[in-house]
């Protein structure tokens, strides 16, 4: 059973292994993010003229989405295989693990909490609600669900292992 206080020494060792999880999840993040492989574009013809500046319009006739190049795609997918890895671990090799265990501490808040950042996400995608509401909306909208189905793919497959 699980404990809900902890001794000094205790809180002391779960705080070390949060913060240096944390800082590892955070590094790798920031190192991967600074490696972004996908490319800038300025417009990308993929839908109807709702998504569009009104400008330019593509061969099939509709207009560009030109808030596409301002979606963090790579802090989604880093953010959605967070949590899938995240939660299969719960359901899988850290399954009964008391909360306070420090190998628990030390990978799932510590590094998986740094690893993502739905708040960073969110800071990312503000600037686009001024440009375009709808593609910030869309985009938002979309992270939560993926993060949902993220979540959800995780626990079934919780039987294998990884």
């Amino acid at each position: 059973m699980a404990s809900l206080t902890l001794t000094p020494r205790q809180f002391a060792k779960a705080l070390a292994a949060v913060f240096v999880g944390g800082a590892i999840g955070t590094f790798l993040r920031d190192v991967v993010l600074k490696i972004d492989p996908v490319p800038k574009v300025s417009n990308v013809c993929l839908g109807h003229a709702i998504f569009s500046s009104g400008g330019t319009v593509c061969p099939d006739g509709t207009a560009p989405v030109w808030w596409f190049h301002d979606v963090p795609w790579v802090l989604l997918v880093i953010n959605v295989l967070g949590v899938y890895l995240a939660t299969r671990l719960l359901r899988g090799a850290l399954r009964g693990h008391d909360p306070n265990d420090l190998t628990r501490l030390f990978v799932v808040t510590g590094f998986f909490g740094g690893f993502t950042s739905y708040s960073s996400l969110f800071a990312d995608v503000a600037p686009m609600w001024n440009s375009s509401p709808l593609g910030a909306t869309i985009v938002v909208t979309f992270a939560v669900l993926s993060g949902v189905a993220a979540a959800w793919a995780g626990l079934r497959r919780h039987a294998r292992p990884l």
